[in-house]
């Protein structure tokens, strides 16, 4: 990993912020503990930041804290907090009018609050920041704690139908956007890329849409050792999966999947998609779907801008677990990238090596 550790900053906790830059805060309104986390933790400060955007969800799984949000970014110096309405139910929509709604000049920093935000959200933003050449701050709040617990889960693992009403449940449909898109190697076999998680019917349905060549899951290793039962968990739930494409899914000697990444360390989940680019990419067309934590969205944001070529895929969940997913904040990190667009230059793999890449369209 030391290449990846190179190339990435690493994740660290919030500390106190110069007041010395115009900051700009872009987050969302959501209804858990920790989508207030990033304010809270620098509530004892004042004019760090000079202006908020604050996407306001149409169609919500909860009562969104969208007051609260809205006071203590004014307590922290925002002269404006700018709604922007992100209709849950057409993404697409967002898409197309993100560029004029989302104003980047004259900021010297941007912090990107993914807390609160839908991992598709968290997508759309990031890629309209591509362009952005001063520095990013990617905010996440992690909670204290997570739904299911294990005594929760337990008497119920195995039932599908049961457990799969932790976090969410079912999927709707596979949004496709632009951004995420790729036409490159169409015809090609396809080599599916999930992240195993509770929500097996994410999965399911995505197997079910694409029809893929190969499935290969990636499983999510939680930091915290009293969590480390999950990792056991999200492969007994796609286990079937594991079985039917077993030779893509090495198990390792504990009997768990040999393919891991932190669900909080971005750059594991770059490391795990670049060895998968890197034995399938060239005659394959690699297919990812979001079906992560946050933080392994950001890897995978990243993954997909070295590899302009590898398609991302949500599948939408039709509900969510409104109470309980998360209760209160543990600790507020953040990923410091100065001269985000030089960054993201440097990254883009299709110009360093001349491929076309005119469909991965940059928002």
């Amino acid at each position: 990993m030391n290449s990846v550790q190179n190339t990435f900053p690493e994740l660290r906790r919030v500390d106190v912020l110069p007041t010395n830059k115009i900051r700009l805060y872009i987050g969302a309104a959501g209804f858990e503990d920790r989508s207030l986390g990033w304010c809270d933790q620098l509530a004892a400060q004042s004019e760090v930041i000079a202006s908020a955007y604050v996407f306001k969800y149409i169609n919500p799984k909860g009562r969104n804290r969208t007051l609260e949000l809205r006071a203590k970014l004014r307590r922290l110096g925002a002269s404006r907090v700018v709604p922007i309405k992100y209709d849950v139910l057409c993404p697409q929509q967002l898409e197309a009018t993100l560029p004029s709604k989302l104003a980047l000049d004259g900021y010297d920093e941007i912090v990107l609050d993914i807390s609160a935000m839908t991992k598709l959200l968290e997508l759309l933003v990031l890629f309209r920041l591509r362009s952005f050449r001063g520095t990013v701050r990617i905010a996440y709040s992690e909670a204290e704690e997570y739904c299911p617990s294990q005594s929760e889960y337990d008497p119920v693992k195995g039932e599908m139908a049961r457990t799969a009403r932790y976090p969410s449940r079912g999927a709707e449909q596979i949004v496709r956007l632009r951004c995420l898109n790729s036409i490159r190697m169409q015809g090609q076999p396809v080599t599916l890329v999930a992240f195993a998680a509770f929500n097996e019917k994410l999965v399911s349905h995505s197997v079910g849409f694409i029809s893929p060549h190969r499935l290969i899951l990636i499983n999510g290793r939680p930091p915290r050792r009293e969590y480390a039962w999950r990792e056991q968990a999200t492969f007994e739930i796609h286990k079937r999966f594991a079985k039917e494409y077993e030779s893509d899914n090495p198990i390792d000697a504990s009997g768990l999947l040999r393919r891991v990444a932190s669900t909080l360390d971005y750059r594991e989940t770059v490391e795990r998609l670049e060895e998968i680019y890197q034995e399938h990419g060239r005659f394959e067309r690699i297919i990812c779907v979001a079906t992560g934590s946050k933080m392994q969205t950001v890897g995978l944001f990243l993954a997909k801008v070295m590899h302009p070529d590898i398609q991302i895929e949500y599948p939408t969940p039709d509900s969510y677990l409104v109470k309980d997913i998360t209760h209160g904040v543990r600790c507020v990190h953040e990923v410091v990238i100065p001269q985000f667009a030089e960054f993201i230059e440097e990254l883009d793999g299709a110009k360093a090596s001349g491929l076309a890449y005119d469909n991965a369209v940059a928002i």
